[in-house]
This record gives C-alpha cells, sequence and structure tokens, in this order.
C-alpha cells in the first residue's frame, strides 16, 4: 500500500469512527509511519477532518514544529507503537455503551459473533488522561498481545495489524458492548460459552468479512 493510501485509509477509518460514535469531539486513531506514526492533530475538527489534519510524531510521540500539535493522548499510541511491532495502527475512542459498561462492575463478555474477535478486554482501572509517556507505558503493557482494551469510565483502545481491521474491531467492541448493556435489564444475557467463543473466533475472522464489514461503513460515508 502507498503512504497516499495509508493516509485515505486513515481519514476514512476516523470518518466512519466520528459516524458511528466511537470517536466525538476527541478521540483520534493513527498508523504506524516509519518509527513513529501518523495521528490526527488535537485540534482537529472531528466531524470536518481532512488530509491536512494527519500529523506526523515520531517514536516518543513528539510531532513536528511545523505541524499542528498531536492529541495529548499520543502517548498511548507510542508506547503500543513501541512495545507491539505487530501493530500497524491504534483507535482510542469514547464511544457511549463501552464506557458505559466500564463504568461498572460486569466485565465484557461475547453476546454476539462478532464481539468474539476483541477477547476479553482489560480494563484500565482509572479514567485518567493518558497524557504522559509514564501513563502511555502502563496502558500499553496491560494491553500486552491482545487488540482491545476498556478504560475505566473513559473509552476504549483498539490495536491491530492495519486500520481498516482497527476499524472494524471498534466498531465490533462496541456493537457488543451496546447488546449486552441492552440485555441486562430484560435478564441475564446470554453469554457465548467457551467453545462458541472460540467457534466465533475462527469463523468471522477472516480478511473477506472484514473488507466486507470496512466496505459498508466506508459506503455509507458517501451516502
Amino acid at each position: 500500500m502507498t503512504e497516499g493510501q495509508s493516509r485515505d485509509d486513515l481519514l476514512t477509518a476516523l470518518r466512519i469512527l466520528e459516524a458511528n460514535g466511537i470517536i466525538d469531539l476527541n478521540g483520534h486513531a493513527s498508523i504506524r509511519q516509519g518509527a513513529g506514526a501518523l495521528i490526527n492533530s488535537g485540534r482537529s475538527v472531528r466531524s470536518r477532518l481532512a488530509d491536512a489534519d494527519l500529523v506526523p510524531v515520531d517514536a516518543e510521540g513528539q510531532g513536528q514544529s511545523a505541524a499542528d500539535a498531536p492529541p495529548m493522548e499520543v502517548h498511548l499510541h507510542a508506547a503500543i507503537y513501541r512495545l507491539r511491532p505487530d501493530v500497524g495502527a491504534v483507535v482510542h475512542g469514547h464511544p457511549t455503551w463501552s464506557t458505559l459498561l466500564s463504568s461498572t462492575s460486569t466485565p465484557y463478555t461475547t453476546v454476539y459473533p462478532q464481539g468474539a474477535l476483541v477477547g476479553s478486554p482489560a480494563v484500565y482501572a482509572s479514567p485518567r488522561s493518558i497524557n504522559t509517556p509514564e501513563i502511555g507505558g502502563k496502558v500499553a503493557e496491560l494491553l500486552g498481545n491482545g487488540c482491545a482494551m476498556l478504560m475505566r469510565a473513559h473509552g476504549m483502545v483498539i490495536a491491530a495489524a492495519d486500520i481498516r481491521s482497527a476499524t472494524v474491531l471498534a466498531l465490533y467492541l462496541e456493537e457488543n458492548a451496546r447488546r449486552q448493556c441492552l440485555a441486562a435489564p430484560l435478564g441475564r444475557p446470554y453469554h457465548f460459552s467457551p467453545e462458541e467463543v472460540e467457534a466465533c473466533r475462527k469463523g468471522p475472522n477472516k480478511p473477506t468479512l472484514f473488507a466486507k464489514a470496512w466496505n459498508y461503513y466506508a459506503a455509507k460515508l458517501r451516502s
């Protein structure tokens, strides 16, 4: 994939995430770029993003003096990239349902097939902003080799090989959390068994199905 295509994918991803409530006036997504990353700037208007809103940062999350500053929580992205050479994209947002779930003592459990793809997300215990390298490092360590985690009363983090996968996984996590929260007042939600979770991780975890989801949400931006 060319650099231009990567930038286009990041912009499309950010627009999908905003349109579906994963990011709001805050929130950010990045792609690995050399030793650093490309990320939407801190002051960018998430509902009106353009290529000029994407800013490069180095391996420590430091921006270039001539460009807009990255978001304060860039340390989260930088720490994950340093710890995980397999990760090519990171998403951090504040969606309603997964944030609501993380505000309770109820753990995330699989209640719909695609929700199994994020595993059992760890929960970072503090709602504080990830605005220092030290906090970013702690969050990255808690994420470990996983692809998703929740942050208590704050939001979600997704790490994946590429921005399309990261975007789709963020949507899957939020949809699972939405169904889990909505089902709870009706009675105990049906939680997939370990065998069902394993089957679902193999079933929907196919490049063609990720592409189908990406194309669906990308097309809705143009409708």
